[in-house]
């Protein structure tokens, strides 16, 4: 690339970065003495580069957002933006490490002590619904949803995100399951309790119900009705 045409896109970058500031554009055209684009094209470009990275995390993150007040929302994109410019031609990449920097960020800024673990599960959530895991159609034993994520955070999310906690997340430690339905193609979670656990260690380790039974004392029946139950979530996938 030539030097003035990096020197162009150098301005270009910094022009992004500060559209919003009042002068900017001015700025873009001293540097390029003669450039005779229109200035109303190259404004609404500014403005389209600002507003979809804005409107992205926007939507990665409602829960974060609808948390937190409008001017804090906002500054707290404005200054992820400029640590982090969007560089992925797949919009929604740029919203990856948004829960790492709100971590970094909340002692300062003074967020609830739980929006990193929230902003980390919205990502999850997000990451699960688009996995290109081929969710297969048959399966010959019992086999784990190959969607499934898990994330472990010290505060008690599920009930959170249910509705049952409407003050907030109590603290406590917690390891949820995220995994896509295979027919429904939304992204489920669960706490991950004991038999949910079970159902997963039966499906890696080609457990029978049979099996467990006899080996935890639990009746055959009461296994069988757990790993019907997540099959029917699908959490886990069974033989037709």
């Amino acid at each position: 690339m030539k030097p003035g045409l990096r020197g162009f896109f150098d301005t270009m970058e910094r022009y992004f970065a500060d559209s919003a500031a009042p002068g900017a554009l001015e700025r873009l055209y001293t540097a390029h003495p003669g450039w005779d684009a229109p200035r109303e094209r190259v404004a609404l470009y500014g403005q389209m580069v600002r507003h979809h990275p804005d409107a992205t995390l926007d939507k990665l993150y409602p829960r974060v957002r609808a948390c937190l007040e409008a001017d804090v929302w906002r500054a707290l994109v404005d200054a992820y933006g400029a640590s982090r410019p969007a560089r992925p031609f797949e919009m929604n990449q740029l919203g990856e490490g948004f829960g790492d920097f709100l971590a970094r960020e909340t002692p300062a800024r003074g967020l609830p002590d739980f929006v990193p673990a929230l902003a980390r599960f919205e990502w999850t959530d997000f990451a699960v619904y688009s996995s290109r895991e081929s969710v297969p159609e048959r399966v010959e034993r019992l086999t784990v949803n190959p969607t499934l994520a898990m994330l472990e955070h010290p505060f008690l999310l599920v009930a959170y995100l249910r509705g049952a906690a409407p003050g907030g997340p109590a603290p406590g430690a917690e390891r949820v399951l995220l995994w896509r339905h295979p027919e429904r193609q939304v992204t489920m979670f669960l706490a991950a309790e004991e038999r949910s656990l079970l159902v997963l260690k039966m499906a890696l380790e080609g457990l029978s119900c049979a099996q467990v039974a006899e080996a935890t004392g639990v009746h055959e029946a009461v296994i069988r009705a757990t790993v019907d139950e997540r099959v029917a979530d699908g959490l886990v996938l069974a033989p037709s």
